[in-house]
C-alpha cells in the first residue's frame, strides 16, 4: 500500500473562506471558498486563472491558518470558474477558530452555540 501514490490524510467537505495572494504576480489576490479541506492541502473554487505549480499564500479568513502553497491542478467547474488543488507547505493554525494544531483537530470546524428554545 505505501507505495501506491495517493493521498493519506482525510478531507472534510467544508466551505471555509480564504484569501489567495499569488508569490509571483504583483497585486494577484482572491477572496474565495474551499471546496473541501485537510492538514495538508485544500481544493479552492477561483475566477482568476492561477496555473499548476504556482506559488501563493493561503489565509484562512474564519481561523487563523497561513500557508504558502503550491498550485497542483486547475480543473473547470463552470463557465468562468475553477477548482484549483493546493498543497500547503508548512501550514500553521486552523481553518476555523484558533486552537492549537495538532493532528486532525485542526480541520474541524469550531463548534458554534446553539440559543435553547423554551
Amino acid at each position: 500500500m505505501a507505495d501506491q501514490a495517493g493521498r493519506y490524510e482525510k478531507r472534510m467537505a467544508t466551505a471555509v473562506a480564504v484569501m489567495l495572494t499569488s508569490r509571483e504576480r504583483a497585486f494577484t489576490t482572491e477572496l474565495t471558498l474551499t471546496q473541501n479541506i485537510s492538514e495538508g492541502g485544500a481544493r479552492v473554487l477561483t475566477k482568476k486563472l492561477w496555473w499548476p505549480s504556482d506559488s501563493v499564500v493561503i489565509k484562512s479568513l474564519e481561523g487563523d491558518l497561513q500557508s504558502e502553497a503550491r498550485v497542483v491542478y486547475r480543473q473547470p467547474v463552470r463557465e468562468n470558474v475553477y477548482a484549483i488543488g493546493l498543497e500547503l507547505l508548512g501550514p500553521r493554525g486552523n481553518w476555523r477558530g484558533v486552537m492549537p494544531t495538532s493532528g486532525p483537530s485542526s480541520c474541524r470546524p469550531r463548534p458554534t452555540r446553539r440559543a435553547f428554545s423554551s
